[in-house]
């Protein structure tokens, strides 16, 4: 009974009439309430709601849930597939910026300083992609990732620091004065805007972390946080494996059972019972029992063993019964896990029961999840920012503000098609249709849009010259072999003129 009724009754015990109102007034609102979920019942008993902002519980969770992904990508087949797939997937190769600009010259010149850059080594012996590959792995399997920017010898902002999210103080939590506050290692000001980050300076489990478990405050200007927020007002990120860690954990569990069922299942093989006199059978491979020891012979079982019980023994034989329905339950359970991350296929490498549609449908909806990482996550917390301090520097260098106004395209990691063919038949009538550019396309292959068409124009300009008729070339023949009506195409650079007069 709750309290409320507990009250109702008293009051009734005094003050029938008022009881009796408030009775009323009670039964009128819980019949108004209309979500099963928000009534209190025996469907909903046990049902723990706290009502806590997603910054009280990453305070509980953060450090467990992190160090339990960890464990699990280390140790968990399942788990190490499936974020090695995830990264792989949204980082691939990188995300490369296109800058662009409607002065060619200042365009090419803000490209070239990002390209020397980016692929030199800046972050101890890897360049900006393979430091943003530990980034983006670092927000699947932890949750947060940091990246610290230094100066080197030509100026500010030209070296990496990574730094996972064990080195953000998430214990440091107080307020201050105007309004400041640092909630889980990250200082904000009274507009919730981020001016300070509080880190330590070598991981806490480092081998050579001998320092006292300090932080040290580092401006926001130069930390760039990745994570992926799920709340408003959320501070820092939870793993993404933390939906499914106890699951991945258990089917670990089953398989071990299982796999253990079949080695007992696989262990005896033959049981001998002698009569009184009887000589011992060779096949067991048994010297003569020891007089003083009590039992059977062996008292562990192995594959293929033959057990001699010895003159007048009794045996009962025993066949471990298989169990039914073990690797659907697996393939069941897997199927779950990889819904938020992977495809199935992708994470167990069972395409025993996949077909053209299954395997498309699995895709589209990666897609979509990766869209999500890439254009709400990665980009604006990763790439936009580092792209950003390159073309101040460059304005700085050389004095040219223009380099302020160059915006950028990004070409993305090539995406797998379950069938290339009809997929690309697919694409090829959206950009004939007028639906979707072809430097969209391009985009989403990692391909410099200008750069690859001015490639196809030199290209064709040699097969010109040399009065070519190659198959790939759709200006000469169609898909099908047919030659195009296209007057003179045939022929020398020279001799088109002459064709076209004749």
């Amino acid at each position: 009974m709750g309290l409320g009724r507990m009250i109702d009754n008293a009051v009734a015990l005094v003050a029938p009439e008022a009881g009796a109102r408030r009775m009323a007034a009670r039964m009128s609102v819980e019949a108004i309430r209309g979500y099963d979920v928000a009534k209190q019942g025996r469907s909903t008993k046990g049902w723990f709601r706290p009502r806590t902002s997603a910054d009280v519980e990453n305070q509980r969770a953060v450090a467990i849930t992190a160090a339990s992904a960890r464990d699990l990508v280390r140790n968990n087949k399942y788990a190490a597939t499936a974020v090695r797939q995830m990264v792989a997937a949204a980082w691939g190769d990188g995300i490369a910026p296109m800058m662009t600009h409607p002065d060619k010259v200042i365009q090419q010149a803000a490209q070239d300083d990002w390209d020397r850059w980016a692929e030199s080594p800046i972050s101890g012996q890897q360049d900006f992609y393979g430091h943003a590959k530990l980034s983006v792995r670092g927000l699947y399997i932890d949750g947060n990732s940091l990246t610290v920017w230094r100066p080197d010898e030509a100026g500010p902002d030209g070296r990496l620091l990574g730094r996972t999210g064990e080195h953000l103080d998430i214990a440091k939590t107080e307020t201050g004065a105007n309004g400041v506050r640092i909630i889980q290692g990250v200082e904000m000001d009274a507009d919730d805007r981020r001016i300070a980050y509080h880190l330590f300076r070598d991981h806490p489990s480092s081998l050579l972390y001998s320092a006292a478990l300090t932080s040290e405050r580092i401006e926001a200007q130069h930390v760039d946080h990745l994570f992926e927020p799920l709340e408003h007002g959320q501070t820092i990120g939870i793993s993404r494996l933390a939906s499914v860690a106890l699951t991945l954990r258990d089917i670990a569990d089953v398989e071990d059972a299982k796999r253990l069922q079949e080695k007992v299942a696989a262990c005896v093989a033959l049981i001998l019972k002698r009569k009184e006199g009887q000589a011992r059978s060779p096949l067991s491979g048994q010297t003569e029992r020891n007089t003083d020891a009590r039992g059977p012979d062996q008292q562990t079982v192995r594959p293929g063993m033959i057990l001699d019980l010895g003159e007048g023994g009794e045996a009962t034989g025993f066949t471990p019964a298989p169990s039914s329905g073990g690797v659907e339950f697996i393939r069941q359970q897997l199927g779950a896990v990889s819904a938020g991350m992977v495809p199935y296929h992708v994470m167990t490498g069972d395409v025993s029961q996949a077909n053209y549609s299954g395997l498309r449908a699995s895709f589209l909806g990666q897609w979509g999840l990766l869209d999500d990482d890439q254009q709400n996550t990665i980009i604006p917390q990763a790439c936009l920012p580092a792209v950003r301090r390159r073309r101040r520097l460059q304005a700085l260098r050389t004095g040219d503000k223009r380099f302020l106004q160059v915006r950028q395209t990004w070409a993305l990691p090539v995406r797998r098609q379950a069938d290339p063919i009809k997929d690309l038949m697919a694409e090829v009538v959206e950009i004939r249709s007028g639906l979707k550019l072809l430097a969209k396309s391009l985009a989403e292959r990692g391909i410099n849009a200008e750069e690859h068409v001015r490639q196809i124009a030199a290209m064709n300009t040699i097969i010109d010259e040399l009065g070519l008729a190659l198959e790939t070339d759709p200006r000469r023949l169609t898909d099908s072999g047919v030659l195009q009506q296209a007057t003179g195409y045939l022929l020398p650079r020279g001799q088109q003129n002459q064709g076209q007069a004749a």
